[in-house]
């Protein structure tokens, strides 16, 4: 499992995250993503409270290169998000076993621009 610090995100604006996918075991880039799932989740800290929600099976998170997943918000569904930081988290599935990939924070900033 690893800790990620995301850089600042607008909540006026897409979010595209990606983050790359290593086996702990060998260190190597994931290639084989046959039968894996993603869920990625975004809460706020107090009171916890699920704000967001992508994966694989809803098509917010897409593979694209080897070993490379990509999340897409758009600016409608960031327009959610107050200014602050927001807790964030990855699971990985592939069959019956689930594992944390990611815990982490992201902090999202007031675009100022409304649309």
């Amino acid at each position: 499992m690893y800790e990620a610090n995301f850089a600042p995100v607008s909540n006026r604006a897409d979010w595209l995250g990606t983050i790359e996918l290593i086996n702990d075991d060998t260190n190597e880039i994931l290639t084989d993503f046959d039968g894996l799932s993603v869920l990625l989740e975004l809460r706020s800290r107090s009171p916890q409270c699920r704000i967001l929600s992508a994966s694989t099976d809803d098509g917010h998170i897409e593979f694209t290169d080897t070993g490379i997943i990509q999340w897409h918000f758009t600016a409608d569904e960031m327009r959610r998000l107050a200014p602050g930081t927001y807790e964030i988290g990855i699971t990985i599935t592939r069959e019956d076993f689930t594992e944390q990939e990611l815990v982490g924070f992201v902090p999202v900033i007031d675009g100022i621009v409304r649309s």
